[in-house]
């Protein structure tokens, strides 16, 4: 029972940790962007990865070693549209990843540097899909946990 409340726990501040960092990406970008805003966007999306990580690291060590265990979750139609919907912010999360890296590539070799309006609006446009689609895990995940989609 502790086990299951620790990697529950674990996953939850993980997944908050995600859309905090997530919500400051969105926050940073809604200014002109420097090169200091550049790195920092940079550092923080590095955060976003880890966590990431240790998301999906979690919420594997509950599927596998918690209370419900690993038919329960295979079973459920909505522990599958949840790793999908996170898969698809993974994936579009590399749109902003590509960005921040080749723009800190720009800023490290030219101070001066400002990334473009129309770049910085088509990240901006991949970092709200990735809100409006992680916006929709947590009603998945309080389905999946009171029995539906079994």
């Amino acid at each position: 029972m502790f086990l299951d409340w620790l990697l529950a726990s674990f996953h939850h501040l993980a997944v908050f940790a995600l859309a905090g960092i997530l919500a400051a990406e969105l926050a940073l970008t809604a200014t002109i962007l420097d090169g200091r805003t550049v790195l920092r966007l940079a550092r923080i999306d590095a955060w976003f990865g880890l966590t990431a990580a240790i998301v999906v690291g979690a919420g594997l060590s509950r599927v596998f070693f918690a209370a419900k265990g690993f038919d329960y979750y295979a079973a459920n139609t909505f522990f599958w549209i949840k790793m999908a919907l996170f898969v698809a912010v993974g994936l579009i999360s590399a749109v902003p990843t590509f960005s921040f890296i080749v723009w800190r590539r720009q800023v490290r070799a030219d101070a001066a540097f400002r990334p473009p309006a129309a770049e910085v609006s088509r990240l901006r446009r991949a970092l709200y899909a990735e809100a409006a689609l992680f916006a929709l895990i947590p009603l998945c995940a309080a389905a999946m946990a009171r029995g539906y989609g079994m």
